[in-house]
């Protein structure tokens, strides 16, 4: 093969070919790991939801059950509220 005759040597030539094939593997491989991060973080948001439901349904619970407490023991509640209410004062008093 001379270089005067305007042929690309074969060499070249399989050397674009291989990098042609590396390029399509490597957008494959990247297209796969794509759709594998945005599949765990479609499955990560579901379950973090799902436990933020769970916290936001305990939490409603647990008002309910102090709604029921204070009715049921109303100068109770409200003495264990004035005595965290001067507690809280009397700690952030004190410097």
């Amino acid at each position: 093969m001379n270089a005067n005759d305007g042929q690309v040597p074969r060499h070249i030539d399989n050397a674009r070919e291989n990098l042609g094939e590396a390029k399509d593997a490597l957008k494959a491989g990247v297209g796969e790991a794509v759709d594998a991060a945005g599949a765990a973080a479609r499955e990560a948001k579901a379950e973090l939801d799902e436990k933020m439901q769970a916290l936001l349904d305990q939490g409603r619970e647990m008002l309910g059950q102090a709604e029921d407490l204070i009715r049921s023991r109303p100068l109770a509640s409200f003495g264990v509220a004035f005595a965290a209410g001067y507690l809280v004062a009397a700690l952030t008093r004190r410097k």
